[in-house]
């Protein structure tokens, strides 16, 4: 190779790794949508207010291969914030809207699954101790909500 030639060819690799990394990335994209959520719910062991939230699926859109996933879960009017780890669901149809799934016992209502739009996959938080055996489990009630997608987020 010349040296008039190693600068350009140099830049080629550059350019093709650039575009190979951009490819790869588009593909794991976070999964973010918003829902107004009308009652007080738990995430592991902290209560949260009613309000409108920011669920994202910080690792990326799970695939059923997978078995964890992290969720990221905040409320921007009182700067509220949580993040979980998560466990991988899946699901036999294809969600059309973004969903967020609580599981009601007793008084307590419990964040249960996040489900992005157009999968199969989800991500299936996990129970607080506090909840793991409550009495009244078998009286348990699942409430779906749905999520609205947030511009630029896949």
């Amino acid at each position: 190779m010349t040296r008039k030639t190693l600068p350009l060819f140099v830049l080629l690799i550059a350019v093709i790794g650039i575009s190979t990394a951009t490819a790869n990335a588009q593909t794991r994209r976070k999964g973010s949508f918003e829902a107004a959520v009308p009652f007080e719910f738990v995430i592991g062991n902290r209560a949260f207010p009613a309000g409108t939230y920011v669920f994202e699926m910080a690792t990326g859109s799970p695939k059923t291969t997978e078995q964890a996933g992290v969720l990221v879960v905040r409320n921007h009017e009182r700067k509220l914030y949580a993040a979980v780890s998560t466990d991988v669901a899946s699901d036999s149809n294809a969600h059309v809207n973004p969903k967020v799934v609580f599981m009601r016992s007793g008084e307590r209502v419990y964040l249960s699954k996040v489900w992005r739009q157009g999968s199969v996959a989800g991500l299936s938080v996990h129970l607080s101790v506090e909840a793991s055996q409550p009495e009244d489990w078998q009286e348990s009630e699942v409430l779906t909500l749905d999520a609205i997608p947030i511009a630029g987020a896949i």
